[in-house]
């Protein structure tokens, strides 16, 4: 193990596998085995001050409530201004050092820590005011809920789905970003639980500094939250080098191909000024940030024709129904297949095989489609 953190995050999933084992009567460890584990665990936790949200020390509560309350932010949760311009970026970023990170596609949420102990969790909102969603960020694994920090910490990051979790709910729902937008806003944190849920952080807003008086970088920040159990959007640091169309265009390419990894659902790469003072300086406008630029992917669609429609099993025995689709490119890949959602999209698109159909990659991960264009009136196709 290479630090004590990573040892509270061994356990914790080893003593979770182990209960999930056991519980489908497929036990991989004896009972006293089980508890020595547990105990070496709670040890840990209480020598470093670090619970994270599913550890199996903690008494799980699932808080129902009446509703979603409205929460004022304590700092202001902004847009970001936009482009389709890989040359807009090179002006935008000059020669300054700064961040290149995926735009996750989910639910923007804050998280608040004081003493250690998460106190409020909050959707994004208006950038002003939001909801108060902490009953189910409270059962989220990559949330912990005891971090070992005393100072106040304040941190910004996205509720997302990945598109490996979301295979089990795919009948039921259209895409990865709506289900985690809705799910995060249930009222009975114990159904929130159940839905694969991650937090993944892109900003810290507290001021942080060394002893000697200078702020921590943006990205000296983020990796000060690695071993507290927080899960860090991917990111790259470019420094010193001259910016070039050709090179930022590679540099998205590198974030598509870190979020296709990790199985995060994208709808573009945020480029930030990893000094945070600079940042800071910049100011604002009444919707956005001037300290960084959202490069959007297009919408890559096309028309291309259903040739069938198979049935795949999910993990809790729900059909999928899968569109076999003729061969087409898409964001850079041959795409032969395409999700088609449920039966009631289907019945509502009112899509055959044969037809004429739009897909496209949503997030420029999940190949999907988006209505029909033309009925076929073909015997052949």
């Amino acid at each position: 193990m290479d630090s004590i953190y990573d040892k509270i995050h061994y356990l914790v999933n080893f003593l979770n596998n182990c209960t999930k084992a056991y519980d489908e009567g497929n036990p991989i460890i004896t009972d006293e085995e089980w508890d020595k584990k547990y105990f070496e665990l709670k040890a840990l936790e209480e020598e470093t001050n670090l619970v994270l949200g599913n550890s199996p020390t903690q008494v799980i509560t699932y808080e129902l409530v009446n509703s979603l309350q409205k929460s004022i932010h304590n700092h202001k949760m902004l847009s970001l201004e936009k482009t389709k311009s890989p040359k807009e970026v090179v002006d935008f970023v000059g020669n300054k050092p700064f961040l290149a990170m995926c735009k996750m596609d989910g639910l923007t949420c804050s998280l608040t820590y004081r003493m250690g102990e998460l106190v409020a969790a909050e959707t994004r909102g208006n950038g002003l005011v939001g909801e108060d969603i902490l009953h189910n960020a409270r059962v989220i694994p990559s949330i912990p809920n005891k971090i070992p920090y005393t100072d106040e910490l304040v941190i910004d990051g996205e509720i997302i789905c990945t598109t490996h979790d979301f295979e089990e709910f795919s009948s039921q729902y259209k895409n990865p970003r709506n289900f985690a937008a809705g799910s995060i806003r249930l009222l009975d944190a114990e159904v929130c639980a159940k839905r694969n849920l991650t937090f993944v952080v892109w900003d810290v807003i507290s001021q942080i500094y060394f002893e000697d008086g200078i702020e921590f970088r943006v990205d000296q920040k983020l990796e000060m939250l690695r071993p507290f159990g927080f899960t860090i959007v991917p990111y790259e640091t470019l420094t010193g080098a001259v910016m070039t169309t050709s090179l930022i265009e590679e540099v998205i390419k590198g974030v598509q191909k870190e979020a296709k990894l990790y199985g995060y659902p994208i709808d573009g790469a945020v480029f930030k000024f990893a000094d945070c003072a600079y940042g800071r300086s910049l100011g604002e406008t009444t919707h956005h940030f001037k300290n960084a630029l959202a490069f959007k992917f297009y919408d890559d669609t096309y028309t291309t024709r259903l040739l069938d429609i198979e049935w795949t099993m999910g993990r809790t025995g729900v059909l999928t129904p899968k569109a076999v689709v003729r061969p087409v490119r898409l964001a850079g890949t041959t795409v032969t297949n395409a999700t088609l959602h449920n039966q009631d999209f289907i019945d509502e698109k009112q899509i055959n095989i044969g037809d004429e159909i739009l897909v496209r990659k949503a997030g420029d991960i999940i190949p999907e489609v988006v209505k029909l264009v033309k009925k076929n009136t073909d015997s052949v196709f």
